[in-house]
C-alpha cells in the first residue's frame, strides 16, 4: 500500500511538473527542448518507483524495528519519501531546463 501511494503521489507531482516545463520551454525550439523533456521524464519515473520501493521498505522496517504500528509507520514512510521526491523532481525540472539550454547553445 505505502509503494502505491508514494508512487501515486510521485506521478501526479511529476505530471504537475511536467506542465510547468513545458510552459517554462515555451518558445524553444522543438530539436532543442526534447533532450530535456525526456530527461524530466526518466528521472520521474525512475524516481517514482525507487521512492515507491523505498518507501515500503522503511515502512516495513518501522513496524519491525521500532514497534509502530502500520498505519504510523505508512504515514511516516509515504509523508518523507513524497517530500524527498518532490526534492528530486524539483532538480529534475531544472536539469531539465539546464540540458534544453546547453543543447540550444551547441546549435
Amino acid at each position: 500500500m505505502v509503494f502505491i501511494l508514494s508512487a501515486a503521489i510521485q506521478i501526479a507531482a511529476a505530471a504537475a511538473g511536467f506542465i510547468m516545463l513545458l510552459l517554462s520551454m515555451n518558445g524553444s525550439n522543438e530539436r532543442d527542448a526534447t533532450p530535456g523533456i525526456y530527461l524530466y521524464i526518466f528521472l520521474s519515473f525512475v524516481s517514482a518507483l525507487g521512492l515507491g520501493v523505498a518507501g515500503g521498505f522503511v515502512a516495513n522496517r518501522l513496524v519491525q524495528k521500532k514497534s509502530y504500528g502500520k498505519v504510523a509507520a505508512s504515514a511516516i514512510a509515504v509523508l518523507g519519501f513524497s517530500v524527498l521526491g518532490g526534492l528530486i523532481l524539483i532538480g529534475s525540472f531544472i536539469a531539465a531546463i539546464v540540458l534544453a539550454e546547453i543543447v540550444r547553445g551547441t546549435r
